[in-house]
């Protein structure tokens, strides 16, 4: 469930060595909670038209005394990249230990070939 939001995109930049655009979003939640990684990469998916799965909430930050949070968010252009790019901790925080575990079995795989 998406709840309503004002975002403030402070900024937008294009990395074209990482292949991702990184963004500084502000969102306001008067009255409501700090909003989840989960609930940022949403709303992000929807602001940005960008899957789920390319998108990496490295961080969120609560300003002290109000309900304005900041998030640096991470839009990948491909799935590859992501898992090159990102660290272990960072993937495992926005997707859980199962993306993990496929990682482990490709791995074990590309172990047993050789």
């Amino acid at each position: 469930m998406l709840m309503q939001y004002q975002v403030k995109v402070l900024r937008d930049v294009e990395n074209k060595v990482l292949n991702r655009r990184e963004l500084i979003l502000r969102i306001h939640h008067a009255n409501t909670r700090t909003p989840t990684r989960a609930e940022v990469r949403e709303l992000a998916s929807s602001m940005f038209s960008a899957p789920q799965n390319l998108i990496v909430v490295r961080s969120l930050k609560t300003i002290t005394g109000t309900n304005v949070t900041e998030a640096h968010v991470h839009i990948y252009r491909d799935e590859k990249t992501l898992e090159e790019v990102e660290p272990k901790h960072v993937k495992i925080r926005n997707f859980g230990k199962r993306e993990e575990e496929k990682e482990e079995g490709k791995r074990a795989e590309k172990k047993g070939r050789k």
